[in-house]
């Protein structure tokens, strides 16, 4: 009741002002939520590895970081002047997922998120819209106590696009929109706010329609220009910081 009351206030101040507050938050997960980006560089180079294709942390960024594995591994075989049938492509997904999984007991946070993540969702719905897999996304966030503060997960297994095609944050939207009863039915993308940190994960949240705050874990600030706003850390935030108003 507190959470539908005090988005109800935020949102008719700023339609006064004709500007539009969030009334819900996307997160992207790998590199915003959780420090993950190294370990599945090393888990993607792995797999391709066997394959007899190398890749460095560099090409890494540069190339596939920001989409899901399935168009990862499509763009490495094509790099490499090689194809990539739906079959191969599944097992290497699978071999992937399976050597990360091992490995998640590493996994940590991004300092302050916890607390953010808290002070958040007693205010606004929260939904993940990212390129992981599901039960990676929610083992990490179960075994860090946050998973509670989620309606919604949408990951690679519920849409076949990747970023930066918009379809992740739009099924978020109409997941929050069906399952969150201080939304009462109804929300637009343009009271959704992104949170990402890789500039095709900002490219789909333009085309969703959203408003995008980028956190420059893993990019520099500069190459996330096309957010509406850029941030250092997400963990410097507090609840407020994220649900100013945006431009409608």
């Amino acid at each position: 009741m507190e959470m539908e009351t005090n988005a109800k206030e935020m949102h008719g101040k700023a339609a006064r002002s004709g500007l539009r507050t969030p009334r819900a938050v996307i997160f992207d997960f790998d590199g915003v939520v959780a420090d993950t980006e190294g370990l599945h560089f090393e888990c993607f180079a792995g797999a391709l590895a066997e394959e007899g294709i190398a890749i460095t942390r560099e090409d890494h960024d540069r190339l596939f970081l920001g989409i899901n594995d399935r168009a990862g591994f499509a763009k490495a075989f094509e790099e490499a002047g090689r194809k990539l049938s739906p079959e191969a492509c599944a097992s290497l997904i699978e071999r992937k997922s399976r050597s990360y999984r091992r490995r998640m007991g590493e996994i940590r946070l991004f300092p302050g998120v916890a607390r953010l993540l808290e002070g958040l969702a007693a205010r606004v719905p929260l939904a993940i819209g990212s390129g992981g897999r599901a039960v990676e996304i929610d083992a990490v966030l179960r075994s860090n106590g946050v998973c509670r503060h989620f309606i919604a997960i949408v990951s690679a297994d519920d849409v076949f696009r990747s970023k930066p095609q918009p379809d992740c944050f739009l099924r978020a939207m109409e997941a929050l929109r069906e399952r969150s009863p201080a939304l009462g039915g109804r929300i637009e993308p343009a009271e959704c706010l992104v949170v990402e940190d890789a500039p095709p994960g900002i490219e789909a949240a333009r085309a969703a329609g959203m408003p995008c705050l980028a956190v420059a874990h893993t990019f520099p600030p500069e190459s996330l220009a096309g957010a509406d706003r850029v941030v250092g850390r997400l963990g410097d935030l507090i609840a407020e910081d994220l649900l100013a108003p945006f431009p409608d």
